[in-house]
């Protein structure tokens, strides 16, 4: 496949994780309702389960391997109960209570800042890919952070701190992403 046609499906994979809270639904069934549209109901931990799954297929390791390529991915979260039901195939992902010894990705599902920066400070250097949720997150380390806006997502990352770990960041989604390097943008 042409390297235009990746990068035609990874926007449209990217654009439409940004409007699946928006999507109507026609419903399948004939009778009364028929014809009516109703919206899907898709839950924040959901949709941060399938946006962490995503965003491994664009990261290299220090290797210059896909993260995705060794399997199961592993990954580890701080507060792992509400991602859990989304990772039911360990054959491809699984998800770990940090802190744990062998993981690929950290999601930092908190908002105190002190436990992000003693999380992030424990794995500095290393070559996790770090995904947060907090406006502070970019600032202490953090390498992709997820920014709420309205019933969508919308991708930060400091690519410094990837850098500095031995990760690389695919331009493809760069594309898609705020860049910052610590918290300014670039």
């Amino acid at each position: 496949m042409g390297l235009l046609n990746i990068h035609k499906i990874l926007a449209i994979t990217i654009a439409t994780l940004f409007m699946v809270c928006s999507i109507p639904e026609q419903t399948a069934h004939a009778g009364p309702k028929a014809g009516i549209q109703r919206h899907i109901k898709v839950t924040q931990p959901q949709l941060q389960a399938l946006f962490i799954k995503k965003i491994t297929k664009y990261v290299l390791g220090p290797d210059k391997r896909r993260i995705v390529a060794q399997r199961p991915v592993t990954i580890a979260a701080v507060a792992p109960k509400k991602l859990s039901r989304f990772f039911k195939n360990p054959d491809k992902f699984k998800l770990v209570r940090w802190p744990d010894e062998d993981f690929r990705v950290l999601f930092i599902d908190v908002d105190n800042p002190r436990i992000i920066a003693a999380v992030l400070n424990k794995v500095s250097g290393k070559p996790i890919l770090t995904i947060g949720q907090s406006p502070e997150f970019l600032r202490m380390g953090g390498m992709i952070n997820l920014v709420e806006s309205g019933s969508r997502f919308k991708l930060q990352v400091n690519i410094c701190a990837a850098r500095k770990a031995g990760l690389t960041i695919s331009s493809k989604l760069l594309n898609l992403s705020e860049i910052y390097c610590g918290d300014t943008p670039q």
